[in-house]
């Protein structure tokens, strides 16, 4: 069982049902990515200008200029797991613009593994609506709105 499989189903013994809920669900409809084209990540994180601690926006922004591009929100596997957006492209290589991003002493930023779920453009734009322009980490607090819509 990969890292970030086993940290999902540790995080769906939550005793609060609607994260507990979220988590299986997750869990349920997740896929797990491992190749990573590190060369198209730059590229992407170049012509986006992406800024670092801003994946969600980072990845956001990007899909509208990178027309092949999927949007994946969900988890990675960088040190210790983090709640991640990250891009996918039509060979289901991993893009993160904003993991790509070298900061002094850290040649290579990109996690071991990652595992998310696509979510559709026309989705993200509603979600973003809703948050006056402000992006935030999907989680648990859209997931009945997409469990539905996805």
């Amino acid at each position: 069982m990969s890292q970030l499989t086993e940290y999902i189903k540790d995080l769906s013994k939550c005793n609060q049902p609607n994260i507990k809920n979220y988590y299986e669900w997750f869990s349920k409809n997740s896929k797990i990515y491992n190749s990573i084209n590190k060369v198209q990540s730059v590229k992407v994180q170049r012509r986006n200008k992406t800024k670092i601690k801003r994946c969600f926006d980072n990845c956001y922004k990007a899909l509208y200029q990178e027309k092949d591009l999927k949007y994946i929100i969900g988890y990675t596997y960088s040190i210790i797991p983090i709640e991640h957006a990250f891009l996918i492209n039509d060979n289901n290589e991993v893009i993160d613009p904003t993991l790509s991003i070298n900061t002094s002493g850290h040649k290579d930023r990109y996690g071991s593994e990652y595992m998310g779920i696509e979510i559709p453009r026309n989705i993200l734009t509603k979600i973003l609506i809703n948050n006056q322009n402000s992006f935030v980490p999907i989680s648990y607090l859209y997931w009945e709105y997409l469990k539905e819509n996805i």
